[in-house]
């Protein structure tokens, strides 16, 4: 890697850790085992009620307002930096990929609200609806992915624990950590990358898991990937396709970033009120 590309990755990884301050890790994952999960942008979905949104903690938003209103920016680089690294691959592979979500009509993980039109409003590197980060160990159980994407596509690399900042001290780099894509017929040592380690493959065909890494005292093992929530993917194609506004059908719900500001500016008011 390039130290251009290296110092984008490292921005990218401080601007996820950052994330934290929005959001708790994921509570209840059948998968999961050990360290933590975390989401950015559009997973969370209920089939029953219809409810789609960001996965977000109205709490923690509350606590940091300002951060969350000047975070734009930073999140469409974040796009930007994992398209065109996943573009380096092969233009056919990121076009069969970007073609397939644009087909789902679901908002891009960097988009805070929910537009009209999603298609007319996909950037040239958008190509997912949320952004998943681990840390602290994280290990899960063999699975097939419930997503509608064509292809899984993960990220591992080393960083700080406390700023998210890359790791390039070998003497400060964490152990073990393993990806075993399909089967076990194949097994990824995690820690054994210069930098970056990036796999695609078709999770939704093949049992993978991961084993945990040994942290050390201030570095974690960060591993990323991008999913496109079939259930998100299903109420999506219903709302554009006007499903919602025919006879008796429910209703569907967004929880997009109009209603969280809707949510603070309810609250501050209860505050200033006294109520």
């Amino acid at each position: 890697m390039s130290e251009v590309e290296v110092n984008q990755w490292d921005e990218l990884s401080q601007f996820s850790f950052r994330e934290r301050r929005f959001t708790n890790p994921i509570a209840t994952n059948g998968v999961l085992l050990e360290g933590f999960m975390f989401v950015i942008g559009w997973r969370k979905c209920s089939t029953k009620n219809e409810q789609f949104g960001l996965y977000r903690s109205l709490g923690k938003i509350e606590n940091a307002k300002y951060e969350w209103q000047n975070r734009g920016a930073n999140l469409s680089l974040v796009g930007c930096i994992l398209g065109q690294s996943l573009q380096y691959d092969g233009d056919n592979l990121f076009q069969k990929i970007q073609n397939c979500y644009k087909s789902f009509w679901v908002p891009s993980f960097d988009q805070v609200n929910c537009e009209a039109d999603i298609p007319a409003n996909q950037g040239a590197f958008e190509f997912t609806s949320a952004l998943t980060f681990t840390i602290n160990g994280f290990k899960n159980s063999p699975h097939l992915d419930k997503d509608s994407s064509l292809y899984a596509l993960g990220w591992w690399f080393q960083a700080d624990k406390q700023t998210g900042q890359i790791q390039r001290d070998a003497s400060k780099r964490c152990t073990g950590g393993k990806l075993f894509p399909p089967n076990d017929l194949l097994m990824i040592d995690l820690s054994e990358c210069h930098v970056l380690i990036q796999v695609v493959w078709a999770s939704s065909t093949f049992v993978h898991y991961t084993d945990p890494a040994r942290d050390k005292e201030s570095t974690t093992l960060v591993g990323m990937s991008t999913q496109c929530s079939s259930r998100l993917a299903k109420t999506m194609w219903q709302k554009s396709h006007s499903y919602y506004e025919i006879g008796e059908r429910a209703g569907y719900q967004i929880r997009d970033g109009n209603t969280i500001s809707s949510h603070l500016e309810e609250w501050g008011s209860v505050d200033a009120s006294g109520s």
